[in-house]
């Protein structure tokens, strides 16, 4: 009697699991059509958006009346602001965005201190608009390989689901399987000028081409990343741990996808194979609303910094967007900011967390410094400065070079003319060394 009553049970739990599994795939499948169609509208949104914004530009090319030219501004740095937020909604690894990211970026604030120039009846310099020439011809560019994009999606039938759910190669090639990370990884590597105009943050151009790596350390390996990314972003958040890309560009690193508990999204990190440093950590979870000041973000920040071991850190520049605050830190030696030891922390404005980090120039560069004393005095270089400039600040920083070497000088902070600038005046020879000019946008404050 009880080997039936057992066979009834064994029956009906399986029934049970049965039922259980097959609602379970169901509520998969309508979540992987609802992300699909959420990829597919991201991404067709994003060509749309590349596609106005070029002919935009080419408007402003030929544009002879200040309205008019205004208007066009403002739809080119919204359009450029929604096309930022379609590109990141795209499920693309972190590598195969940076470039046209930082394009895009550029492009939004650029158009945006454009607007406001424009909007205080002043006129377009020479200049800018050898700049906004320059913009278009790479918005060209980048619409055609989106174009090419478009093309190879609709013959090839890939479905932007299957990229996530794609274990990732070793390292993203062009040889990889999936057309689409391909053709992005080829815009990348493409020969696009994208031009400098905008920086986050004084030097951080100049930081980038510098390649005196200065990493020690043992060599580690995949899995001991793996542990070096889990305590950086705390056990208790993680939920799975798997390989991702590594890279072999001036600093070589093991990838780690990381999983949160909470829901929120994948977390990026990069740990460098030689003295096992994270290099830097992304997250693509979706922020919905900003809560917190800018003042509390940057405290979060600061916080996040001390805890990882990085003293004597201070903020200098701040960028805010689509609900998030980016925030330049510098070291800072015996009351000198140095500027090339730069760190860069995102903030969620709707909770605090940290989404965002990249410690690569710190690492690249950082170091105690035999800083010897300034053969000019601060008064004397006071007066090698502009008398129309308005001072507000002054004080010692060491700033990078174009050759990649280093110079200490005294940093000017001034007002003229409603505008904000920074001079830099060599600390030994007295020469003027660079004029940043300090732009307020609505995501920020921007140094071109």
């Amino acid at each position: 009697m009880s080997r039936w009553i057992l066979t009834i049970a064994l029956a009906v739990a399986l029934i049970a699991v049965g039922v259980w599994g097959y609602n379970q795939y169901l509520q998969n499948l309508e979540y992987r059509n609802y992300m699909e169609n959420l990829y597919q509208k991201s991404f067709f949104e994003l060509v749309g958006q590349i596609g106005d914004i070029e002919t935009k530009l080419s408007k402003l090319m030929v544009s002879g009346d200040q309205s008019q030219s205004m208007v066009l501004l403002s739809d080119v740095w919204r359009q450029a602001d929604a096309a930022q937020v379609n590109l990141g909604q795209l499920p693309l690894g972190h590598l195969s965005l940076i470039k046209t990211s930082k394009f895009i970026n550029q492009l939004a604030d650029y158009c945006y201190y454009l607007t406001k120039k424009v909007g205080r009846d002043q006129t377009i310099s020479t200049e800018e608009m050898n700049n906004l020439q320059k913009l278009h011809n790479s918005c060209a560019q980048l619409n055609d390989e989106l174009k090419l994009l478009v093309d190879n999606i609709n013959s090839g039938g890939v479905k932007w689901g299957e990229i996530r759910r794609t274990k990732v190669k070793e390292q993203l090639d062009e040889q990889g399987e999936n057309l689409i990370e391909q053709q992005f990884i080829r815009i990348e590597r493409t020969s696009i000028d994208y031009p400098t105009l905008i920086y986050d943050g004084p030097f951080s151009e100049t930081l980038q081409q510098r390649r005196d790596i200065r990493i020690q350390g043992e060599a580690i390996d995949q899995k001991k990343a793996k542990e070096i990314a889990v305590e950086f972003v705390g056990k208790d958040r993680v939920a799975k741990v798997e390989d991702a890309p590594q890279t072999t560009a001036d600093i070589e690193t093991w990838g780690v996808y990381i999983e949160l508990k909470d829901g929120k999204g994948t977390i990026f990190v990069s740990v460098s194979k030689r003295g096992g440093k994270v290099v830097n950590m992304i997250s693509d979870g979706e922020i919905k609303s900003a809560k917190l000041s800018l003042e509390e973000a940057q405290r979060r920040a600061e916080r996040f910094l001390s805890q990882k071991g990085y003293k004597s850190m201070v903020p200098t520049y701040s960028q805010k967007f689509d609900g998030t605050l980016v925030i330049n830190f510098a070291y800072k030696q015996d009351d000198i900011i140095v500027y090339p030891d730069l760190i860069k922390v995102k903030v969620s404005l709707e909770d605090g967390s940290i989404v965002g980090f990249d410690a690569r120039n710190y690492l690249i560069a950082h170091k105690e410094r035999d800083i010897e004393p300034p053969k000019l005095s601060l008064e004397e270089a006071r007066k090698l400065v502009n008398p129309n400039l308005e001072l507000k600040s002054e004080g010692l920083a060491i700033i990078p070079t174009e050759s990649g070497g280093e110079k200490l000088c005294y940093e000017f902070k001034g007002e003229y003319g409603g505008d904000n600038f920074i001079v830099y005046i060599d600390a030994n020879t007295g020469k003027e060394v660079n004029i940043l000019k300090i732009i307020d946008t609505a995501n920020g404050t921007l140094v071109i």
